[in-house]
């Protein structure tokens, strides 16, 4: 039976897909790496986790899809386990951003360097934007997947010059101004947000967050005309 993904890890991979050898940070199951290499999207993965029980799931998984000669599993740290330019591609997903911010900073102070990240952070997405921009990687993709009731940033970048995002799209996206998705997001958590208000009035940090949202919200009416 072939693998099936969800609506998150199928944007990740369609972000993924082209890829020479593609390093799956934190496999888990090896879900990903073994469909990318069995439909023909990767030629070859590296599927990397800090946990062996998990590395020997996605052994079994390719074994039981005959592509265990495509996939190599390697125990450690993020992206430790990984040489500089090994991977054409890096996924790292299902992380907090502060994590995936992290472990990206490590590797590039080891001189590590990589082509095109395919990121999607539970958590914080803004630092991982910040990184990248330190990094000089450019944001050629910002989108959010629905899966399981909940949205989920998915980012993709090529190596070039970082960008200068301004605080609205490190918070919101590369690209949120011309979301029509983002919108009706927005709009959604702001009802959300006047209704535990009406509860709690001095809850600044619900005021805040609204006052940003209404802020990106402006920006899109402004994309509109």
């Amino acid at each position: 039976m072939p693998i099936r993904l969800d609506a998150r890890l199928a944007a990740v991979a369609e972000l993924a897909s082209g890829s020479a050898t593609v390093c799956d940070v934190g496999c888990d199951h090896g879900k990903l790496a073994c469909w990318l290499v069995e439909t023909g999207r990767a030629e070859r993965a590296i599927a990397t986790d800090i946990s062996l029980p998990s590395l020997k799931k996605a052994e079994v998984l390719a074994e039981h899809l005959g592509v265990s000669d495509l996939v190599e599993t390697r125990a450690g740290d993020g992206l430790d386990p990984v040489r500089d330019g090994e991977a054409d591609t890096v996924v790292i997903a299902g992380m907090g951003g502060d994590l995936i911010a992290r472990i990206l900073e490590r590797a590039h102070a080891e001189g590590k360097r990589f082509g095109r990240l395919v990121l999607s952070p539970n958590t914080h997405p803004e630092r991982v934007r910040e990184q990248l921009g330190r990094q000089g990687h450019e944001i050629i993709a910002d989108t959010v997947a629905e899966c399981g009731g909940k949205a989920y940033t998915v980012i993709a970048t090529r190596e070039g010059e970082g960008d200068r995002l301004d605080g609205l799209q490190l918070l919101f996206g590369k690209f949120f101004a011309s979301d029509e998705g983002f919108a009706l997001r927005a709009r959604k958590e702001i009802a959300g947000i006047d209704a535990l208000l009406k509860e709690n009035p001095e809850a600044a940090a619900l005021a805040g967050r609204k006052s940003l949202l209404e802020a990106a919200l402006k920006e899109c009416e402004y994309e509109d005309r």
